[in-house]
């Protein structure tokens, strides 16, 4: 069971946050270091785009996580458009945290 609690002022930090993790985790795909299997366990699965729906996360997170839930079918179906994929989330996260400059200035995770 995963669980987050924040309060309207810490959201734009933890969103922040989220967005920086999930490049690490597509840079992490992108060089092949770790598994879709295993970007699934750590944020691309529908127990983690659920909890962050309940929590108000902005859409353009969830979005890019649920494009990331993607990526096995993709991988099966369309192997050689997985990189295009990645790339694709990478410009929208990457875009985000360009447009959301709140900048985190203490731990998030406490």
């Amino acid at each position: 069971m995963h669980t987050l609690t924040m309060t309207a002022k810490e959201q734009p930090v933890i969103e922040r946050a989220l967005v920086i993790h999930i490049l690490g985790v597509i840079s992490a795909l992108e060089h092949r270091s770790i598994t879709i299997e295993e970007a699934e366990t750590l944020w691309f699965c529908r127990e983690v785009t659920t909890l962050l729906q309940r929590k108000a996360i902005r859409h353009e997170i969830v979005h890019i996580l649920q494009l990331g839930r993607e990526l096995r079918q993709i991988e099966k179906l369309i192997p050689h458009a997985v990189p295009k994929s990645l790339h694709d989330m990478r410009t929208l996260a990457t875009n985000w945290l360009i447009s959301n400059d709140t900048k985190i200035v203490t731990t998030v995770w406490q």
